[in-house]
């Protein structure tokens, strides 16, 4: 085979619409370790929430796990930490606190836990869709000011229609990076992590040569990552500024796109 790591985005990519991952999915994935490759996970949720929904899928084995927008990495069976580059404190707490004085409800995460003010309708639906629950803390920016935390990640929960007005908002964080990974999620790490440095690491890791990996996206926070790898690819369903950057465009996350690509690393199509 021409590659020998292929990181595949979860929502949205390797997750179909109605929340699961096809079965030809999962044979192909079986496959591809079959033969000596190592397949792995990178996605904005925290570690607890992606754990749980291994087994469920279809997914098994010890394979790299790279969480919170590439913040942290954790091995999947094991949960040994295998990196984490925290935020500045700083730069976590003028995040949340420009949120707050927007008015929009946030949240931050550190490598095992959640805090968000409080659990209520504007944010239910996230905890409830991730399978995670927060720990509630009052004011987000006051409470990670205080406390000694080392952040991974901010994130704001937006209107739909505000997504270009809160990117700019939300720019220019001293030792931060934002960017979009939903419509309706702004979120912060630091300006060392995000997808792109976190596949590196990952290769760094394994030993693996980066231009013989492959990373699967759809969303702006997959752009990095697609750029970085040595066959980048693009969902059907990715925003254009994903498109644009890939080496190939695959399948819809409802048509095994993820799949697609991985029977052709296989029999050496790609």
């Amino acid at each position: 085979m021409n590659y020998d790591l292929i990181i595949s985005d979860f929502d949205g990519t390797l997750l179909r619409r109605d929340d699961t991952i096809s079965p030809r999915t999962v044979k192909a994935i079986k496959e591809f370790t079959a033969l000596g490759g190592i397949f792995g996970l990178s996605s904005g949720r925290a570690f607890s929430s992606l754990r749980l929904r291994l087994g469920e899928l279809g997914l098994s084995g010890s394979f790299p796990v790279l969480c919170c927008q590439g913040a942290m990495s954790r091995d999947s069976e094991s949960g040994e930490l295998l990196y984490q580059i925290p935020m500045p404190k700083e730069s976590a707490v003028e995040f949340l606190r420009k949120a707050e004085n927007i008015g929009l409800m946030c949240q931050f995460y550190t490598a095992d836990k959640v805090y968000a003010p409080s659990l209520n309708e504007r944010n239910e639906y996230y905890f409830k869709h991730n399978r995670i629950v927060p720990e509630e803390v009052g004011k987000a920016s006051e409470f990670a000011e205080k406390n000694d935390f080392r952040i991974l990640k901010a994130l704001a929960i937006i209107e739909p229609n505000e997504r270009e007005k809160m990117l700019s908002e939300f720019a220019g964080i001293r030792g931060a990076k934002s960017f979009a990974s939903h419509p309706m999620l702004i979120e912060a790490v630091s300006q060392s992590a995000g997808k792109g440095n976190g596949l590196k690491s990952v290769c760094k890791t394994l030993g693996i040569n980066l231009a013989r990996s492959v990373a699967l996206g759809d969303e702006l926070n997959d752009v990095e990552m697609i750029e970085a790898a040595g066959l980048g690819v693009a969902m059907g369903n990715a925003v254009n500024e994903a498109k644009r950057v890939a080496d190939c465009v695959t399948a819809d996350c409802d048509a095994d796109g993820v799949a697609k690509v991985i029977e052709k690393v296989v029999s050496g199509e790609l």
